[in-house]
């Protein structure tokens, strides 16, 4: 069984070759994604949102990820375009159960991405 780590790191690169059914592989069933503006449940939920978000993604780049036991964090500066155009540093834990990622909570400065969801501009 492949430690949190190299879930994590195979996962990101399946999501950055954004081949979305490779990185479904590496989800588990009972996922829960908790965002700084949303939480999804299940991987039909994150994989919708994911599929939006990189829609205005034009660079993923993972920094590194730091793993022990079944714990994971990757440390990633993603480049978006408009609506939502910056440049931002993100932080998600990660915890793997039976080789897949069940929970993730994400970290980041959501100014640029507040009117995405909130329908209000972001200062």
């Amino acid at each position: 069984m492949a430690n949190a780590g190299d879930v994590v790191r195979q996962f990101y690169q399946a999501v950055q070759a954004r081949d979305l059914t490779r990185a479904r592989t590496f989800l588990s069933d009972d996922l829960v994604f908790v965002g700084l503006f949303e939480t999804y449940h299940g991987p039909a939920q994150y994989l919708a949102a994911l599929t939006g978000l990189l829609g205005i993604t034009t660079r993923l780049d993972v920094k590194t990820i730091v793993a022990e036991g079944e714990q994971a964090a990757i440390f990633f500066e993603l480049e978006t375009v408009a609506p939502a155009a910056a440049i931002t540093f993100v932080a998600e834990w990660h915890q793997v159960a039976g080789g897949k990622i069940r929970r993730v909570q994400s970290a980041f400065d959501g100014r640029p991405f507040a009117a995405m969801f909130t329908g209000s501009k972001s200062g």
